[in-house]
């Protein structure tokens, strides 16, 4: 009997992650493999063995009679995992991380808000701007949970870090959220004679980056010494514009389009010791993707930091480019697109409570 179960282990060790309701669907086969699949030994084991949670979806920012956010499922996961019915006015996407979604409300006669919602459980917690004298420019969700990995971070403590600016003294600064003790703590400001995109922020190593003016500096805020600093990008990106990616050794990186090609970037220590770009690789894309015509419309939309792929939109969907494999798949419907948000998790057992049936 032991055997027997040790094998049922093995083979539903190894159901696809980007099938996300495969765990959701074996669990409802019997007593025996429901108490398995939502035991949290085996779960660890399962995200464990697959490394990087699946892409589920993506929000978006759209403009209807004013800010609405959406949920968007991801191509390949549409049929297989419930995604939320989330279309909120007066609501706008921010950013996903950590199994978190950030966005901002603008609803009428109410505080502006941030509100940090988990797509697949539904839970939402209000966090209030930062009660200073200056106004909201970008921010930022994270796990704070010591030695976390990052594949399960649901219901842990988190941070927000809110970039501001004060309108009168053109200064800028970050402010630090903390979900276990409620309060906000104030870096030191810098001046910034710029507007920061309305992107999702970079989050690499020690690190926060943040695209300013269309990709022609980087604001960097680093949680060790808690200061802000500003990174002039190379000139050809004053041309193009650009948007903070994760370089191939897991640092600061850029991306842009230029004739139809991906330019990658990255922010290596030079033989001094002092910061510089290096540039990398030149990505085809017509070579990767046959269906992109000579004018095609293509546009760097988003990024993934923990599997180094790049979000291309494009008139004929969103596809995800992977530099280091070459690989390229459809993730998303044609549509207009400024930004977007790539929500990863994984779907299992223990996080469809309430959407299965009684054993």
């Amino acid at each position: 009997m032991d055997l027997i179960d040790d094998a049922a282990t093995e083979i539903l060790l190894r159901l696809p992650p980007d099938d996300p309701a495969c765990l959701v669907r074996a669990s409802l086969v019997c007593k025996a493999w429901r108490e398995l699949l939502s035991d949290p030994a085996f779960l660890r084991r399962y995200r464990a063995f697959h490394g990087a949670p699946p892409l589920l979806g993506f929000l978006r920012n759209i403009y209807d009679d004013g800010p609405c956010a959406r949920f968007v499922a991801a191509a390949a996961s549409a049929s297989r995992f419930p995604a939320p019915a989330f279309d909120r006015p007066n609501w706008w996407v921010v950013e996903c991380r950590h199994g978190r979604a950030l966005l901002q409300t603008f609803e009428q006669d109410a505080p502006a808000r941030l509100v940090v919602w988990n797509p697949i459980t539904g839970d939402q917690q209000h966090v209030p701007v930062p009660g200073y004298p200056y106004f909201y420019r970008a921010a930022a969700v994270l796990c704070a949970a010591d030695g976390c990995d990052h594949l399960d971070c649901h219901g842990g403590p988190f941070l927000v870090v809110v970039i501001g600016a004060y309108d009168e003294e053109d200064l800028t600064c970050a402010s630090v959220y903390s979900s276990e003790t409620s309060a906000w703590t104030t870096s030191s400001a810098i001046q910034l004679y710029a507007y920061i995109e309305e992107r999702p922020s970079l989050l690499a190593r020690d690190a926060l980056y943040f695209s300013v003016q269309q990709g022609e500096r980087i604001l960097k805020y680093d949680f060790v010494g808690q200061g802000l600093q500003v990174i002039d990008a190379p000139d050809m990106f004053v041309q193009t514009g650009a948007i903070v990616v994760a370089a191939e050794d897991g640092g600061l990186g850029l991306a842009s389009l230029k004739d139809g090609n991906l330019h990658l970037w990255s922010w290596q220590a030079g033989p001094h010791g002092v910061a510089e770009w290096v540039q990398g690789r030149v990505i085809k894309l017509r070579m990767l993707m046959p269906t992109i015509k000579p004018l095609t419309s293509i546009d760097v939309i988003g990024f993934r930091e923990d599997t180094y792929t790049i979000y291309i939109s494009t008139d004929v969907g969103i596809f995800a480019v992977m530099p280091k494999s070459g690989q390229v798949n459809k993730v998303g419907e044609r549509g207009s697109y400024y930004a977007i948000a790539p929500y990863t998790s994984f779907y299992t057992p223990d996080l469809a409570k309430g959407r299965l049936p009684p054993p």
